[in-house]
């Protein structure tokens, strides 16, 4: 890979300089020809553990849709603190909560 300086100017190399690495580099398992596989230490897909936890998320969004209930999260611009609101499903806020509680609340340990 060759960048060049003209003047004041770099030029970048071509794309395929850049993408295409000297010697590909394999972690783990074998890679067909060309390929490049990198771990980057997240997994291609979640825990079983972590899978759970946002089941049981999706469930208790579900049943706060039927009470015509959503959690709503913004962050607030001047503090930068996380809001969370428990609104109605047209957007009505019916009460401001901290965002532990939301948490609490969405891990099955609470209601709203």
């Amino acid at each position: 890979m060759r960048v060049q300086a003209t003047d004041s100017r770099v030029i970048q190399p071509p794309l395929a300089d850049v993408l295409a690495p000297a010697a590909p580099r394999t972690v783990g398992r074998a890679a067909p020809a060309g390929d490049v596989v990198v771990d980057i230490g997240v997994p291609s897909t979640p825990p079983e553990a972590v899978r759970a936890q946002v089941q049981e998320a999706a469930q208790v969004a579900a049943r706060m849709a039927l009470d015509n209930r959503e959690l709503h999260f913004e962050k607030d611009e001047r503090s930068g603190r996380i809001i969370v609101q428990v609104r109605d499903l047209r957007g009505t806020v019916i009460r401001t909560i901290p965002p532990s509680s939301a948490l609490e609340l969405l891990t099955g340990g609470g209601g709203a």
